[in-house]
């Protein structure tokens, strides 16, 4: 896996300084922008456009908080694509919108299904109360983790290191459900398809 921290040549944290991270985001693509050698050869040509393709994708990871913790845990062997399955702390929630939802598709009179918009909007704020916990939760990991050294190297960790990146990852997880679960209420409650996977 790419190191998008090392490309910039900055920590990798949880936190970063976003202007110094733009500021450097520009200084590389002045150095590999494909337009500066566009008199070279053919394989420095497509070798810029490939760095600048580069540059560009670990500029848009690091600049959003969401995708740059995404990445310093998964750095360090904690991927969150693995993480599929529904986390227990929504099983509750996802079995009541997924009634909700068939609730509302079976609705014949309005009054009913203004009753279930009601009670999906009451989903949907919910969603978005557990959503900021895990994000004070997050921020607060990332917080400790910023403030110490870590190693580069994942199997270097402390066991103490590992619980807060794999609390950090199940957290990202949570997060990333909760998204989709936010998203598919949402559309159920504007009358547009909704389909809840897990």
């Amino acid at each position: 896996m790419t190191d998008h921290f090392c490309r910039f040549g900055i920590d990798r944290a949880f936190a970063v300084d976003r202007e110094a991270l733009e500021r450097r985001f520009h200084e590389l693509q002045l150095q590999s922008h494909p337009d500066r050698h566009v008199t070279a050869k053919e394989t420095r040509r497509d070798q810029a456009l490939a760095e600048s393709s580069d540059i560009n994708a670990a500029y848009r990871t690091l600049r959003e908080p969401i995708q740059r913790a995404k990445h310093v845990v998964e750095l360090y062997g904690f991927p969150i694509s693995e993480r599929k399955s529904v986390p227990p702390s929504l099983l509750m929630t996802v079995m009541e919108a997924q009634e909700k939802i068939a609730d509302l598709e079976t609705a014949i009179s309005q009054r009913d299904k203004e009753k279930v918009m009601r009670e999906l909007f009451a989903i949907v704020e919910e969603l978005e109360g557990q959503r900021e916990a895990i994000d004070k939760e997050r921020e607060q990991i990332g917080k400790q983790w910023d403030s110490a050294m870590h190693p580069n190297e994942p199997n270097d960790l402390s066991n103490e290191e590992r619980e807060a990146l794999g609390r950090m990852a199940q957290l990202m997880s949570e997060r990333a459900y909760l998204e989709t679960l936010r998203i598919s209420v949402s559309a159920a409650r504007q009358g547009k398809p909704a389909f809840i996977q897990h």
